[in-house]
């Protein structure tokens, strides 16, 4: 049965016993405020984490990260293999974000978004106390033996957290594959998509694993965030604290004194990483708030004000002020994401449909028609598709050079180019020998760019000059 130890032990996590074997935490249900937002904001989150592989924009997946086909979807926004650099820049920019969020607000993705709090507070937890009851009931059934009703709890409960893992692995599945690919391989025999369906069974354990029983230890061993929060984080930086100057020294049977803590445990009781937050920060916290909630219900109930246990900073609690935004590394994270994403943005608008690369064969330069008075240039055009969709392409001169002669000859006339695909074809332009002044003359070839969007034709003509060569008038 959990004991009211008045203190954990300083010389390992609170989440391991003496010999290093894990310690089970049994969270306690805490009612409040910040619940209250928590589970209003989960409803949201919990919806978008499942349904966003299933919403297109403009005919695409919103979020549709195609390792296999080298193809990245970011709401409407597709980037190949071959735009690497924008990858970057996006990734930096999701890291100098992060660095942002986590120099002023601390942890509060951990506590607030992020899908392992979440998936586990929200869906797995309820339903643990739907089925086996309060935290001490839980532990109690946990530290009896196996007997048919706790045999029968068991069974329900992970057979209940096995349905919500397989959904949430086929929409976890359908961010890499496809939503199309993964409704198209749920409904054939698993024989058919071997490999994905090893995939879904192997996240499937794994998810089951991790949000059913590991579930904490992931956060405080697993996971790097929480890591990185010492080197990000500093005095300034918004956390849940506990105010000592006002909470100790704290009340018990063998002290008289003032302090507003009444040593009652309860904030510790209701940790889901088990930490006594009256320690000061530390690495398992994930600012959920729980304790916050906790203690404010104590105190309602002393008579003493709320915020005992609060969000607020190392600095306002030692100095009554704080710096939140008026720091150095505010500015440096704040600057370098301007230049990010302001370098995204620039490459995004001057990034061409088609990647256009034209060369010239070095064999035959030219070739001399005396029949006709006219000459042959042949050019190899190399074409990549950067668009989401098909585009048709066409070749031509301007519609002065046609009506002086010019015209544009191809194999292969207005070719499809596929998403992401590439493309070379032979090109030959005819010309008038008049053109040539002292053997070459540049010119200027219309490529015409049709993209075949659902929503209908689109239109886009680029220019690109080039040499012509021919013999010496």
């Amino acid at each position: 049965m959990r004991k009211l130890t008045k203190e954990l032990p300083e010389e390992r996590l609170s989440s391991t016993n003496k010999d290093g074997s894990r310690r089970y935490i049994y969270p306690s249900f805490v009612k409040g405020k910040y619940k209250n937002w928590h589970s209003a904001l989960y409803s949201v989150l919990l919806v978008f984490f499942l349904i966003l592989p299933w919403i297109k924009i403009n005919g695409q997946q919103a979020l549709f990260l195609d390792i296999a086909h080298r193809k990245f979807t970011f709401f409407g926004l597709t980037l190949w293999a071959h735009d690497a650099p924008l990858l970057a820049l996006v990734f930096i920019s999701f890291v100098l974000i992060a660095g942002l969020v986590t120099s002023l607000f601390g942890r509060l993705w951990c506590g607030w978004a992020c899908p392992q709090t979440v998936f586990i507070d929200f869906l797995y937890r309820r339903i643990e106390r739907w089925i086996e009851g309060s935290a001490k009931d839980q532990e109690k059934l946990d530290a009896g033996p196996w007997t048919i009703n706790k045999l029968i709890k068991k069974s329900f409960k992970w057979s209940l957290f096995l349905g919500i893992s397989l959904v949430i692995t086929h929409s976890f599945l359908a961010y890499f594959v496809g939503a199309d690919t993964v409704t198209h391989m749920i409904l054939r025999p698993p024989q058919e998509n071997w490999v994905s369906f090893l995939f879904i069974v192997f996240s499937t354990g794994i998810i089951l694993f991790d949000f059913g029983w590991f579930r904490e230890q992931f956060c405080i061993i697993a996971c790097p965030y929480g890591r990185f929060q010492s080197v990000i984080m500093d005095t300034d930086s918004l956390s849940v604290s506990y105010d000592y100057n006002r909470g100790e020294p704290r009340k018990n049977k063998d002290s008289k004194t003032e302090g507003d803590c009444i040593d009652c445990y309860r904030c510790v009781h209701v940790c889901p990483t088990g930490i006594d937050i009256r320690r000061g920060l530390q690495l398992e916290c994930i600012m959920c708030s729980a304790c916050i909630d906790a203690c404010d219900m104590v105190m309602e109930k002393t008579g003493k004000p709320k915020g005992l246990i609060r969000y607020t900073s190392e600095r306002a609690l030692t100095e009554k002020t704080t710096l939140r935004f008026l720091r150095p590394r505010v500015f440096v994270y704040s600057t370098l994401l301007i230049i990010m994403i302001s370098a995204l943005v620039f490459f995004l608008t001057h990034r061409d449909t088609i990647r256009i690369n034209i060369v010239r064969p070095h064999a035959v330069p030219y070739q001399y028609l005396e029949t006709s008075q006219k000459v042959i240039n042949h050019f190899k055009f190399n074409l990549r598709n950067q668009s989401s969709y098909p585009v048709k392409v066409s070749v031509t001169f301007t519609k002065e050079d046609i009506l002086s002669g010019g015209t544009i000859v191809s194999p292969i006339v207005a070719p499809i180019i596929q998403p992401g695909k590439s493309l070379r074809y032979d090109v030959f332009a005819h010309f008038p020998l008049d053109w040539l002044e002292n053997g070459n003359t540049i010119r200027t070839l219309l490529i015409h760019e049709t993209t075949l969007h659902p929503a209908g034709l689109q239109v886009e003509t680029v220019t690109e000059e080039i040499k012509l060569v021919g013999p010496m008038l």
